[in-house]
């Protein structure tokens, strides 16, 4: 019995993630970039990918996959078009900006790639 209540309330302790994630095609620049890598601060082309982490509680389906992706999905067409002009914005303030709107549906961290080179993550 107690074995089962230590269980138990370990169990209710764990953290639970629901994690989405999509590409979207977009645009940005880096206007100071160093010398070394001066090219950066022309306009240029990333397909982005947009990983979200969303805290849940119940294990079965409390927040939809396809549904979170297609609700941020939609956030950046609507703010930045297609493909996404994210002008002078860094990785670091494209997951910024993503958390802040989507951080009443429980999302705890989102990260923005360029292709597999690397990006930024942002966590409350």
């Amino acid at each position: 019995m107690l074995l089962g209540l230590l269980s138990y309330l370990k169990f209710n302790q764990m953290k639970k993630t629901v994690i989405i994630q999509f590409e979207i095609e977009g645009f940005h620049h880096y206007p100071n970039a160093p010398k070394e890598v001066e090219f950066l601060s022309y306009n240029h082309r990333h397909t982005f990918k947009i990983k979200c982490g969303y805290q849940v509680e119940d294990l079965n389906r409390e927040k939809e996959i396809f549904i979170c992706r297609d609700i941020v999905k939609k956030y950046l067409l609507k703010s930045y078009g297609y493909p996404c002009q994210f002008k002078n914005m860094s990785c670091e303030m494209i997951a910024q900006e993503i958390l802040e709107q989507h951080d009443e549906d429980d999302m705890i961290f989102c990260e923005v790639w360029e292709e597999e080179t690397g990006g930024a993550k942002v966590e409350l």
